[in-house]
C-alpha cells in the first residue's frame, strides 16, 4: 500500500514539474554583454507581458534571469530548480548551462 501512495506521489509530482516547466519563457542572445542581456529583457518583457523572462547564452553557457519591477526591468537570482529546467530545455543541445546572479 506504502509503494502504492509513493508511487502516485512521484507520477502527480512530475506532471507538476512538468506543468511548470513549459510556462517560463526565454530568449536567445549569444556573446552578449550584462547590457545587451538587460536590453533583450526589457524589450521582450515589455512586448509579451511576462512576469519573468531568462535570457540565455550558448557562447557564454550561461543563463540570467530578469523580471519587471513596475517599468524597471531587473536582474535577479534564479532558483536551481530554475536553472535545472533550463538545462533540461535544451538538453539537445549537449551544454549545460550555468547561472549568472543578480549583481
Amino acid at each position: 500500500m506504502n509503494k502504492i501512495i509513493i508511487t502516485a506521489g512521484l507520477l502527480f509530482g512530475s506532471l507538476l514539474s512538468g506543468a511548470s516547466y513549459a510556462h517560463f519563457s526565454t530568449i536567445e542572445c549569444n556573446d552578449c554583454s550584462a547590457s545587451q542581456r538587460l536590453q533583450q529583457a526589457d524589450t521582450n518583457l515589455i512586448d509579451q507581458a511576462h512576469e519573468s523572462i531568462f535570457v540565455v547564452d550558448f557562447v557564454n553557457h550561461s543563463v540570467s534571469k530578469f523580471q519587471a519591477d513596475g517599468e524597471v526591468v531587473k536582474a535577479v537570482t534564479m532558483t536551481l530548480s530554475e536553472n535545472i529546467d533550463i538545462n533540461h530545455k535544451y538538453n539537445h543541445r549537449k551544454t549545460f548551462l550555468h547561472s549568472v546572479n543578480a549583481d
